[in-house]
């Protein structure tokens, strides 16, 4: 099955990802609309997930012209959606659209592409990276084989010496080795090393092997490390249960992981603009005023508020009022500095936190930001954009955020009671 996500916020495409993969989905990504009608005109697929609020159309409208486009009649449209409100789900559940599931609901995700995956699911091949050490090269010959027709990637070397350099050089799946070996270090030692590490490559599996017939030796290779254990002669059954066994739980335990991180990710992220969000900032800006104290460096806060945002919004409608929200995060990105945090407040409110960075410095990048915003070009060529901005600093204002962020306030507020569209400072 062959897939297309249509979605604006680059950390929501990274959790679809990872929903695709495990369901063994093939699938391309774009962000607007006007992109995805661009890949389906030579591209066809038999499954849209789009977003429902896109920069430049609608999921609704979009489905309309996907299922104009000549071969993708009969493909799925699932369109994701922040909205809460049931009548509103409900008007979104249109002819050209098959299933409309909320951001927050992803188990009602998984049970969506399980449906529709049914047909298509096929037993994959298992994948991976192995390092195998083994100085009997009859069996170790042997063993590669059952390995690789398993479709895995086998690095054999016959020292537990020549394993661990390898070991750091490369990532590996499996850690598969004898506990009798030649040279100055054996097994156990090797085993010992690399549970010593205190890196992501310490938690690698390791199935352990010997023709060792005592118990206890047997249980001291677990003891120090090992996973598991099989031994000589081996089963080619039982190897491959134990391999497969081992690998897929690594597997799974890092995009379990990765799935975690995007998880933590989105929630400190506007799903909207792709800045950080009110959850990131109460995380982040204590530490980075408590450095700004401890080595005696400014830092300064900048409140942007839009100009007439609620007018735009009434007048032009929510997706101009977006697609002028998207732009204003634009600029700030590319206006900040690799320390600098840029994030949205919520409405037509956002905000900026410049460590390393007096006043004077402050109002001149926010004099430029307001420039260049004043500048922003609209789908609709009426729309003017424009905001006050507010400058704090811990020159003035001290090492208290509640502090800095009511002075930025209020010099945001005095600067829209002004007419809008310039910049104050607390004085």
């Amino acid at each position: 099955m062959k897939a297309l996500i249509v979605e604006p916020s680059r950390v929501y495409r990274l959790l679809l990802h990872e929903f695709l993969y495990g369901f063994s989905i093939s699938h391309e990504e774009v962000s607007t609309g006007e992109a995805a009608l661009t890949e389906l005109s030579s591209n066809k697929v038999d499954l849209v997930i789009v977003a429902m609020n896109l920069v430049d159309m609608t999921a609704l409208t979009l489905a309309k012209q996907i299922k104009a486009i000549s071969g993708m009649e009969d493909s799925q449209i699932v369109v994701i959606t922040g909205e809460q409100e049931q009548s509103k789900l409900a008007k979104m559940k249109t002819i050209d659209v098959n299933y409309v599931c909320q951001r927050n609901e992803l188990p009602k995700f998984k049970d969506i592409l399980t449906e529709l995956t049914k047909d298509h699911l096929a037993v994959a091949q298992i994948t991976g990276r192995i390092l195998y050490i083994e100085d009997h090269l009859t069996l170790a010959n042997m063993t590669k084989d059952i390995l690789q027709q398993m479709g895995l990637v086998v690095d054999h070397h016959k020292t537990a010496e020549d394993g661990l350099l390898h070991f750091e050089r490369a990532d590996y799946d499996l850690v598969l080795l004898d506990i009798i070996l030649p040279g100055d270090k054996d097994g156990i030692t090797m085993i010992e090393e690399i549970r010593a590490r205190t890196d992501d490559k310490q938690l690698t599996p390791i199935l352990a092997m010997s023709a060792m017939t005592k118990s206890s030796q047997k249980i001291h290779a677990l003891q120090v490390g090992a996973n598991d254990f099989i031994s000589k002669p081996v089963i080619q059954a039982e190897l491959i249960a134990r391999v497969k066994n081992l690998v897929v739980a690594r597997q799974l335990f890092i995009k379990m992981l990765s799935q975690q991180q995007a998880l933590e990710q989105l929630a400190m992220t506007d799903q909207l603009t792709g800045l950080h969000n009110r959850h990131y900032l109460n995380a982040a800006i204590q530490p980075a005023l408590s450095l700004a104290k401890r080595h005696s460096y400014a830092l300064c806060l900048v409140m942007i508020d839009l100009d007439k945002f609620k007018y735009i919004n009434d007048t032009f409608g929510h997706e101009i009022g977006d697609e002028v929200l998207v732009n204003i995060a634009n600029v700030l990105q590319k206006n900040c500095r690799l320390e600098d945090i840029a994030i949205r407040l919520g409405g037509d409110e956002f905000l900026l936190v410049l460590p390393h960075c007096e006043q004077i410095q402050a109002q001149k990048i926010a004099s430029r930001i307001c420039v260049e915003v004043s500048n922003i070009n609209c789908s609709a060529e009426k729309v003017k954009v424009a905001a006050s901005f507010g400058v704090s600093s811990t020159e003035q204002g001290g090492f208290i955020f509640k502090a800095l962020l009511s002075l930025a306030d209020q010099t945001a507020y005095q600067a829209k009671a002004q007419g809008g569209n310039t910049v104050h400072c607390f004085e």
